[in-house]
């Protein structure tokens, strides 16, 4: 009877080597990617708010101030119009009181910094 011996040896990167029990240490390249990737799009995010903010005319700014028509519109779509609409869902779709409640508070929140893109883009009133 020939028996063959198997030669049992361990990862180079393995910290711990008992015969044929290697512990590797865990990869943590998801959560360094992770955090380069959220401190990069922060970083993006608020360079392109600022330069958006850049646009704003002093002149346009003090305007809407005189006349807030367009501040009032806004003020009501927003705080009127959109939990109206957002309470109207909860009801139609049947959803869950806890998650109607959850429908109706971002219905009051602001669209936030895509809203302002797109108004940007289609050239509207930045300084509204």
């Amino acid at each position: 009877m020939k028996t063959s011996a198997v030669e049992m040896s361990c990862d180079s990167l393995a910290t711990v080597c008992s015969g044929a029990n290697c512990l590797i240490p865990p990869s943590n390249f998801n959560a360094v990617l992770s955090l380069v990737m959220s401190t990069v799009l922060t970083v993006m995010l608020a360079f392109v708010m600022f330069a958006m903010g850049c646009t704003v005319e002093a002149s346009k700014l003090w305007s809407h101030v005189k006349k807030p028509w367009g501040i009032v519109i806004g003020f009501l779509c927003q705080f009127g119009i959109m939990p109206f609409t957002a309470f109207a869902l909860s009801l139609a779709f049947g959803v869950l009181p806890v998650q109607a409640i959850v429908v109706i508070i971002m219905g009051c929140c602001p669209g936030g910094s895509s809203s302002n893109i797109i108004c940007y883009w289609l050239d509207g009133d930045m300084d509204l």
